[in-house]
């Protein structure tokens, strides 16, 4: 049976492993907006932030339609503003994933962790600054993309690296999971990774085979019409 340790461990990882995607989230926003910033063929819409003449030209009767286009200054500070909101929000993930990785005992991955979001906050608030004072700049909106991405992998590869099951168990559960639907995969993860913890060491290799060969017929049950309608 698990000791009592293992079990809080793997309680660790998972929420590591759910800071990890957080992290990356945040890192895939944060490109996105990036590239709206330093493109300047699109056209921004920013309505919102006029709401005072969209009053009047509703009161006049007069037609009226505000964009913000990146090649002007306010359109190109809303895309690094963005971009640096989201970085910082990577960099935080990242931070909450390194510490329950050290909970889970994965202090080097953890250490790791901990310096990549400490960067990435760095470049953030650069972005921020640079923001405010109305500066465009494309390679600080670029290389803020880059750290919280950065950021985001190290964060995953700290929740691969915590908890009792190891890293090369997590990665093969992590595989067969990758198998089944996007909106199934969170919920057979947790109960995978559950049903190994509580084996003796010896039992896992075998249990992740059979695992990985459940997940090839579930990914064939799942995506059918009559139970996709269920999930």
């Amino acid at each position: 049976m698990t000791r009592p340790a293992e079990a809080v461990a793997a309680a660790h990882a998972v929420t590591a492993d759910r800071y990890a995607t957080a992290a990356t989230l945040a890192a895939v926003e944060a490109t996105r907006s990036a590239r709206v910033a330093v493109d300047r063929r699109r056209i921004q819409n920013a309505a919102a932030e006029f709401v005072d003449h969209a009053k009047t030209a509703e009161r006049t009767g007069a037609p009226y339609e505000q964009t913000l286009a990146p090649t002007s200054v306010s359109g190109q500070m809303a895309g690094i503003a963005a971009t640096a909101k989201y970085a910082a929000a990577a960099a935080n993930a990242t931070r909450y994933a390194a510490d329950s990785a050290r909970q889970a005992g994965a202090y080097r991955a953890a250490g790791r962790a901990d310096r990549a979001a400490a960067v990435a906050a760095w470049w953030a608030d650069m972005a921020d600054y640079r923001a405010e004072q109305s500066t465009f700049a494309p390679f600080t909106v670029m290389k803020t993309a880059h750290y919280a991405r950065r950021a985001a992998a190290t964060a995953r590869h700290a929740a691969r690296a915590s908890g009792p099951l190891g890293r090369v168990t997590v990665s093969a559960v992590g595989l067969a999971a990758a198998l089944l639907p996007s909106a199934s995969r969170d919920r057979y993860t947790e109960e995978w990774r559950s049903d190994l913890c509580h084996l003796p060491r010896r039992q896992r290799p075998r249990n992740v085979v059979g695992i990985i060969s459940a997940a090839v017929r579930l990914a064939v049950l799942l995506r059918q019409p009559t139970l996709r309608g269920k999930r």
